[in-house]
């Protein structure tokens, strides 16, 4: 016999074992009871459960209706083909570890879960916080994130799935030429917290990545040629006189609004993938500019953001603050301004910002803006293991005073400074942050955005499709170099 149970009443009955027998209800929670009868101690029962869903009834019961015409076991062998054959067109897994073998393999599946089937589109984690309690929301797509996860796509021999999300990317375009912060699987653009300037660099650098690794198809450069034209001159022209970096945006974090340095990579990533475009493309007048217009980028970052005080870089420049944090940093000494921003509002201002932050890996690794071998650039990466290494259960957190669920390590930044020890050559200690990720996958085999600070249990998002791809992209960068 089977009860149900809809509404806000739910979870009780579920708990209590009572159902009230409501076939709808306003509220989206529901609950299943079966009483079985003749089932002895040990033995099992299998029980399938056919849900569907659609945008009116009438499409969710076609849906369901076409379910239940089949067995559950063929829709499961016809599921367990469809992965198999997945993986099959992979490139297998460069490492004969187990425990990295099966991680990897997981990997790819989650990245390909994350990567919508219709529209390409590829999201940053399945919804966890769906009414926005203590975020904003991750089921979105980034252009940032996935710039990374379709070069490990890349590297897995998955390439047409960043195609795809590349044909997809240039419908998100704005007719500024502008990629704004995050978008919906169809490319409308979601809520936001305004530019990332990143974002839409991130996507240009990423479009070059795959146009390499493809062979360099004409095809895939003429349908992309417009949009990085377009994306090409927005943030040409987003640059600061007076600094020589991308104007002030929102950080890669989301948090806070400054002429970052991270940002400034991500734009002379962009820019020069852009420039090779217009190479390819004959126009060698766009090729030249927006070369130039790198250079002095790459320039500035070492002539602007270099804070010698901490052997780093800063992690920006022009760092809005509040006017209580301005009015504290200019009695001690700081130096700052006051600037009026549309209908009277001000905006505070301090010069520097000298927080050390994960991201700073990023002016090296991927974008090049400052080469691995560069003093600066191996300073800041050891400050950055020093300073942000949680020290209870090991990793790199975001930054020196990250607060988001309470500071914990992260595993793509403990995987982001492994990329930058593999192309150090410092091998040993790049393995030992690939084998942090290893170790702190959930029971499933699956990856998190980060790793409880106190117990080293999982904590928060699962899975985090930017954390696989770091992992798939750390595994391979040490695998091409034999150290795997």
């Amino acid at each position: 016999m089977q009860r149900l149970s809809a509404g806000g009443g739910a979870w009780f009955g579920a708990e209590s074992g009572w159902l009230n027998g409501n076939e709808i209800d306003m509220q989206p929670d529901g609950a299943l009871k079966w009483t079985l009868a003749g089932v002895e101690p040990g033995e099992t029962v299998e029980i399938p459960v056919y849900i569907a869903a659609g945008r009116s009834r009438e499409a969710a019961l076609k849906a369901l209706t076409l379910a239940k015409s089949r067995d559950s076991e063929d829709w499961f062998r016809e599921m367990e083909a469809y992965w198999a054959n997945y993986l099959a067109s992979a490139a297998a897994c460069p490492s004969a570890d187990e425990a990295i073998s099966a991680l990897y393999e997981r990997s790819l599946l989650a990245m390909k879960l994350m990567s919508d089937e219709e529209t390409g589109t590829i999201v940053a984690a399945p919804e966890f916080d769906e009414y926005h309690t203590r975020c904003g929301g991750y089921a979105y797509s980034w252009g940032r994130d996935a710039a990374f996860v379709t070069t490990a796509f890349n590297k897995a021999g998955l390439g047409s799935l960043s195609e795809k999300f590349y044909d997809w990317a240039v419908t998100a375009q704005e007719p500024d030429g502008s990629w704004q912060q995050r978008h919906y699987h169809d490319g409308r653009l979601a809520p936001s917290w305004g530019l990332q300037i990143d974002e839409g660099s991130s996507l240009l650098w990423g479009m070059w990545e795959y146009y390499i690794h493809s062979g360099q198809q004409q095809d895939f450069l003429d349908r992309m040629w417009p949009a990085v034209e377009k994306g090409a001159s927005f943030v040409a022209s987003f640059l600061d006189p007076d600094t020589g970096l991308p104007l002030p945006s929102r950080d890669l974090w989301e948090e806070r609004e400054a002429e970052h340095t991270y940002s400034a990579a991500a734009v002379f990533g962009g820019l020069t993938a852009a420039s090779h475009f217009a190479s390819r493309k004959g126009r060698d007048d766009l090729a030249e500019s927006w070369a130039d217009a790198a250079q002095r980028i790459a320039e500035a970052i070492q002539s602007r953001c270099w804070n010698e005080a901490a052997s780093s870089y800063y992690r920006g420049l022009k760092l809005t603050v509040s006017k209580e944090t301005y009015e504290a940093a200019i009695a001690r000494g700081q130096s700052g301004f006051v600037q009026e921003r549309g209908k009277g509002y001000l905006r505070y201002v301090v010069d520097h910002d000298p927080v050390i932050d994960v991201s700073l890996l990023g002016v090296s690794v991927p974008f090049g803006a400052v080469s691995v071998e560069d003093a600066r650039m191996a300073s800041t990466a050891d400050r950055i293991e020093q300073l942000l290494t949680s020290p209870k259960v090991g990793g790199i957190k975001r930054y020196e005073d990250d607060s988001y669920i309470g500071g914990n390590p992260w595993i793509l930044t403990t995987l982001w400074l492994g990329h930058y020890r593999t192309l150090q050559g410092r091998y040993d200690d790049a393995r030992q942050l690939l084998d942090y990720a290893v170790r702190n996958v959930t029971p499933s085999g699956l990856l998190p955005e980060q790793v409880d600070r106190e117990t080293g249990e999982t904590a928060w998002v699962v899975p985090l499709t930017w954390s696989h791809a770091m992992f798939v992209l750390a595994v391979h960068l040490l695998a091409e170099r034999g150290e795997l």
